[in-house]
């Protein structure tokens, strides 16, 4: 029984050690929308914000911590894709009310902890400024 009960504390320790949840404080947007025509409006003039936004991957999701929280299920990861610009890495996803959306986080080159995240649907495209705050654990 002594076993058996260690056996679970250090089971429970171990996967508390290697959690997967990624957080960065947003301080700007921009909005694009899809017009009447099928083609992506300019942007919009940036504003500012101070939200957070999660990366969970053991639970496979982002939480958006906006006025009304913003849910994305992630369905496939893709590979992380590094060019002489920075890297990006693409989520593909299903919101909380059905609606496939693909999110992008852009690291440009020399950029520190500075970085984009993008979430698009077939109506429109949010970016947001990050700060990378760490590991959330």
């Amino acid at each position: 029984m002594k076993n058996l009960v260690a056996l679970l504390f250090f089971g429970l320790f171990a996967h508390l050690g290697f959690s997967q949840t990624y957080q960065f404080k947003a301080v700007n947007f921009s909005v694009s929308q899809k017009t009447d025509k099928g083609t992506w409006s300019k942007w919009s003039k940036t504003q500012p914000t101070e939200l957070l936004i999660n990366l969970d991957r053991d639970k496979h999701r982002f939480v958006v911590h906006s006025q009304i929280i913003q849910l994305y299920n992630i369905v496939k990861y893709e590979d992380k894709v590094v060019n002489e610009t920075g890297t990006s890495n693409r989520y593909f996803c299903i919101d909380n009310v059905g609606l496939e959306t693909v999110i992008t986080i852009v690291s440009p080159k020399d950029a520190g902890s500075s970085k984009q995240i993008y979430i698009a649907n077939e109506e429109m495209i949010i970016e947001y400024d990050l700060i990378y705050l760490g590991e959330k654990k």
